[in-house]
């Protein structure tokens, strides 16, 4: 298990215990790794729509795991996912300091609320029980999670064992890259450039069949797209396997990769003229 943090949380006071209780090499990298489990604050994230859409789809990769950690904003967290957090009274600390959990019991500040993925729970923390959430688009795919538990809380010093134990739990949740992926997944491609285009077309038109574009982009008066240099067909396999778009057109997880997108106010723009 490949630890990794980003660069906002290596920088600040927790990342620097985090690198020093889980023994994490620095790393220079200002984005994403090509595989690894990464650890960033959920407030970074709800900040910036771009690291948002960025999250969705490094997530989505085979041997890529994200933790989301305290803090956070109150609200949603994922546009394309029910997980909210509120802001809550912590209970009281647990004199029975076994598991990570009950050492952590008297410093939550967060309360996460949703039903999306699934859960890890603690019956001892009562209401705040489901403490951490994780989420895959397919079985063999990477994995996002949420969690309200301080993991860079000075409580766990000597704990750095439970911290990992709790983090490779997880991480084995993770699909790997060389697992078998059955024969009814699709495998990935990355996606090219002119795919975001054809994403937009989508949305924009209601639309996700090849034929069904073609007609509608040759009937505008300024062509939107030169179709002579893009491979319709090939976009949407791309746009498919990376489950961004359906039979019906975009799916949930497409829909937000959309508006964290730079391109969504054109996206709205063209489906209000269409």
């Amino acid at each position: 298990m490949n630890l990794y943090l980003t660069p906002e949380l290596q920088a600040n006071r927790r990342g620097r215990f985090l690198t020093s209780l889980l023994a994490i090499s620095p790393s220079s990298e200002q984005t994403f790794p090509k595989e690894g489990f990464v650890l960033m604050t959920g407030e970074q994230l709800q900040a910036s729509p771009e690291q948002q859409a960025e999250s969705i789809t490094w997530g989505r990769q085979p041997g890529c795991t994200l933790l989301l950690l305290p803090p956070y904003k109150e609200g949603s967290i994922f546009p394309f996912l029910d997980w909210v957090i509120e802001f809550k009274s912590s209970p009281l600390a647990n004199a029975d300091q076994t598991s990570l959990e009950t050492i952590l019991a008297g410093e939550l500040s967060h309360q996460l609320l949703g039903s999306d993925g699934d859960c890890i729970t603690n019956s001892s923390l009562d209401n705040l029980a489901c403490h951490t959430r994780y989420w895959k688009a397919h079985s063999n795919s990477g994995l996002i999670a949420v969690t309200t538990l301080p993991l860079w809380s000075i409580s766990l010093l000597d704990h750095a064992d439970k911290v990992l134990a709790f983090l490779a739990e997880l991480d084995k949740y993770t699909g790997k890259p060389s697992a078998t992926i059955a024969r009814d997944e699709p495998q990935t491609e990355p996606l090219h450039p002119e795919d975001i285009t054809v994403l937009v077309c989508c949305y924009g038109f209601g639309l996700a069949t090849a034929d069904g574009l073609s007609d509608r982009l040759l009937g505008y008066a300024v062509p939107l797209l030169n179709l002579a240099s893009f491979d319709l067909p090939e976009s949407l396999h791309r746009l498919r396997c990376e489950g961004l778009i359906d039979d019906m057109g975009l799916t949930e997880t497409g829909l937000a990769f959309l508006r964290a997108s730079r391109y969504w106010p054109f996206a709205e723009n063209l489906k209000g003229e269409a």
